[in-house]
């Protein structure tokens, strides 16, 4: 069977950027482990290790604390309420810009496209982060706590291309795993994958992206 090639770089000026967070403009591994381990070691877990820790990174803080405990409902409520106050308080401390990232969102900006943000992360630490690392230039922010129907359901990207009278043709999705692709497949958008993630790039990949890119150097 023939390999499907991937372009590298954008050959395609957009009228919507629409970007992933953990994983893909910045690299936040380090401070949710720091904090997963403060909250499972006060109930008697195994604190996780940075693999573990990217394996439940992507569905939000309920689903990576239940991967990593095995618990469910309301079990789950005191040890996700530590994880939340303290990631809250140190999720900027060693979390790091990807290279390129800010510089990007300058240039798209200038150029006069439309840049918004859709991540599984919760909303206070969300704009914590955007504003410590000067990456608060979204036209649209949209966190866990915003919507309902989150990724991979289209609804939010559907939304966005109403917002601003946009057709699908225009719009494109940068993520960094298999729920950002389904995303911008579901609303018949084009999709970038990038490789540097937390997603596992074969896997990624298999959902055919139309671009997929080492380094934000190379948009």
């Amino acid at each position: 069977m023939r390999r499907k090639r991937f372009d590298m770089g954008i050959d395609k000026k957009y009228k919507l950027y629409v970007f992933d967070l953990d994983g893909t403009l910045v690299d936040t591994r380090v401070d949710i482990a720091r904090a997963l381990k403060y909250a499972l070691d006060a109930s008697g877990f195994e604190a996780p290790d940075i693999d573990q820790v990217v394996t439940a990174i992507g569905g939000g803080a309920r689903n990576a604390v239940s991967m990593l405990t095995g618990l469910d409902g309301g079990a789950l409520a005191p040890i996700l309420d530590t994880f939340m106050k303290t990631y809250e308080d140190m999720c900027s401390d060693s979390t790091a810009v990807y290279e390129g990232g800010e510089a990007l969102l300058r240039r798209l900006g200038q150029e006069g496209a439309r840049l918004a943000l859709v991540t599984m992360k919760s909303k206070n630490p969300t704009h914590k982060i955007l504003e410590t690392h000067k990456l608060d230039m979204f036209d649209d922010v949209v966190t866990f706590d915003d919507k309902e129907k989150r990724k991979p359901e289209p609804d939010i990207l559907l939304e966005l291309l109403k917002k601003y009278h946009i057709g699908p043709g225009d719009a494109l999705m940068i993520g960094d795993t298999v729920t950002d692709m389904k995303f911008a497949q579901a609303a018949g958008v084009d999709a970038c994958a990038v490789t540097f993630g937390y997603g596992v790039t074969e896997e990624v990949l298999a959902q055919e992206p139309k671009y997929s890119i080492n380094s934000f150097l190379d948009f």
